[in-house]
């Protein structure tokens, strides 16, 4: 699940992996089968090597290949990429997120799928036709895309004991009035005391800015283009009424003690609020975040959404253009998104020692071994799910479904042009985006300074730019 947060099944630690200076570039191991580097991020699991047999055990008489896994940490998995491409290093496989997709098929460095695809049913028929038509680039597709939370959903997430105290209709909400009104029945009640929204300087309320129907696939959360805009005009948020009148109700609910006083200069909001916020949500998942809350329950409703764009869709396996290896590795990517036993070895580790089955499509967990990260590795519809919950791949999937898609899919802005107005503008916007994401800073004084500051920097050339590329990729992008 633009950025962006997308569904995670756990939280992971900071990675401990250290790399190797050297690599190979003949991945052939033992039994004569072709062993594949797959590159993923996150942290490497305790019992990796006990893991990585299993899986080779299991996926060597059916395909004929072997895997073996690599690290990127969460810190640095960017920079040691570019290492990697710049240097010529050798790799098969990368786990990915993001929009260098775009940047890195034009320049070579993903091999070309797309005529290969048509051998591999098990791809082309498991992920849906919208999704690889968000990764074309001149018409060929250089990497898998992971079928999973692709559409953005915003969710608003409740505590159920307050909904229920103040008889507080969440379907009926609408627009931003409607959850004034709520949140301050639930202030009202509470007392002075309680915050209903406990935010940080990452600005978590700011999610309710995206009612507002924008596109923020450019690369920012200031510009981009408004959905139901059917071209593509690229407009600077700062200058939108209605997004400023957003921004003054957070100053409200911030000066009304709707919002934690320290919510600008703190990095990790606490528990304890009666709302939090959350992209690509599913009702399984309500009580879980209950307790993380200290709530005894929670219900949420869908606040925004479902929508494709650009960046909802950039979770991907990459072939690189140097592996020797390509068929291969589609072979083992069309396993691992058709196979459930080979994708739940991959998300929970080793049955018997990390996960059990209860049924054949259910499980139990057996130990925190097992840490590689679920959500980059395949598909999420043929997981098996946590024993004694609905099934959370079902609403996902639904909510897929119904996603309308954004009038921009596909186009990814490049900064290389206007780099160092981008350089100048972005520390200015960071300066002003706390304050104004928390209501800890009054956007009637804030955003014309912000908006001047950009100015000066160079921000006009910055939204011109971005204007003529798109005007460029409409061209063959009707």
């Amino acid at each position: 699940m633009k950025h962006i947060s997308r569904i995670a099944p756990a939280l992971f630690a900071a990675a401990l992996m250290v790399f190797s200076g050297c690599q190979k570039t003949d991945t052939t191991k033992g039994g004569g089968l072709p062993t594949i580097q797959w590159w993923l991020t996150g942290d490497q699991p305790a019992n990796l090597a006990e893991g990585t047999k299993a899986i080779n055990d299991y996926i060597g008489p059916k395909i004929g290949v072997n895997v073996e896994f690599k690290f990127f940490s969460w810190g640095d998995a960017g920079t040691r990429q570019t290492t990697m491409l710049n240097s010529g290093e050798y790799w098969d496989i990368w786990s990915l997120l993001g929009a260098n997709y775009y940047a890195w098929s034009r320049r070579g460095y993903l091999a070309d799928i797309t005529d290969s695809l048509p051998n591999y049913p098990g791809l082309t028929q498991t992920i849906p036709q919208n999704l690889w038509d968000g990764f074309k680039v001149n018409g060929r597709i250089y990497a898998v895309p992971t079928y999973k939370d692709s559409s953005a959903a915003h969710y608003v997430i409740w505590d159920a004991a307050l909904v229920q105290k103040y008889n507080i209709d969440i379907n009926s909400m609408k627009t931003i009035a409607d959850y004034d009104k709520a949140l301050r029945t639930i202030k009202t009640g509470e007392g002075a005391r309680f915050y209903p929204i406990h935010d940080a300087k990452g600005g978590t309320i700011g999610r309710f800015l995206y009612m507002l129907d924008y596109d923020s696939s450019l690369g920012s959360d200031h510009l981009g283009v408004k959905f139901s805009d059917s071209y593509g005009n690229v407009v600077s948020y700062l200058e939108d009424p209605e997004w400023v009148n957003y921004l003054r109700y957070f100053r409200r609910w911030y000066t009304d003690g709707l919002i934690n006083p320290d919510a600008n200069v703190i990095d990790q909001a606490s528990t304890g609020a009666a709302i939090g916020l959350a992209q690509g949500w599913t009702l399984a998942w309500d009580d879980n975040f209950a307790a993380s809350q200290g709530w005894q329950h929670a219900v949420s409703n869908l606040e925004y959404g479902p929508i494709y764009t650009t960046d909802t869709i950039l979770a991907y396996n990459a072939i690189g253009s140097n592996s020797k290896y390509k068929e291969e590795c589609l072979k083992f990517l069309e396993l691992a998104n058709t196979d459930r036993k080979l994708r739940d070895m991959l998300a929970y580790g080793v049955e018997g020692k990390d996960f059990e089955y209860v049924t054949p499509t259910t499980y139990r967990k057996l130990s925190t071994n097992w840490t590689m990260a679920a959500f980059e590795q395949a598909t999420f519809f043929i997981m098996s799910t946590p024993d004694g919950v609905p099934n959370p791949w079902d609403e996902v999937k639904q909510l897929n479904e119904q996603a309308r898609v954004s009038s921009i899919y596909g186009f990814v802005f490049d900064r290389t042009p206007v780099q160092n107005e981008w350089a100048n503008c972005d520390p200015v916007w960071n300066r002003y985006k706390a304050d104004l994401f928390t209501g800890a800073g009054d956007p009637d004084i804030l955003v014309p300074q912000c908006l001047a500051e950009l100015k000066a920097n160079g921000y006009d050339k910055i939204l011109a730019e971005a204007q003529r590329q798109l005007d460029e990729w409409r061209k063959t992008n009707g």
